[in-house]
């Protein structure tokens, strides 16, 4: 990689920040995906499951919903095999934010090991010259 590249490289990589919550985010972060898990469980669709749980921050909301649909992700297409079209299809949401949704979640997990491999063991020099 030319130093243009590397430098290149590093500004393509997209940053992510995981939001660090508080004692009270976090029970209610987890009362909601109970509720959302609940209500998918009974059949309901994405949209519905939200429904199923009001949160009065419209941030931490948003926020909460968009990491439960990665769980969903994670769940149906990672550990059950199924394909990101029947997990579209089974929530009853467009495929098109299912692959979004799929692509920024490999995205986030490149970085984040990315950054721990950096902690762990530093930046590896590279020695080719293309």
């Amino acid at each position: 990689m030319k130093k243009n590249d590397k430098a290149k490289g590093k500004r393509d990589m997209p940053e992510f920040s995981f939001k660090e919550f508080t004692p009270e985010e976090d029970k209610i972060y987890e009362e909601a995906v109970n509720k959302f898990r609940e209500a998918i469980t009974a059949g309901q669709t994405l949209r519905q499951a939200y429904g199923s749980y009001s949160i009065a921050d419209k941030e931490l909301m948003a926020l909460i919903q968009a990491d439960f649909l990665k769980i969903m992700i994670a769940e149906r297409h990672f550990a059950q095999r199924q394909s990101l079209e029947e997990v579209a299809k089974a929530l009853d949401v467009p495929l098109d934010l299912i692959k979004k949704t799929h692509a920024r979640m490999l995205q986030e997990v490149g970085v984040t090991a990315s950054k721990q491999f950096g902690k762990e063991f530093g930046e590896i020099p590279s020695k080719t010259s293309d």
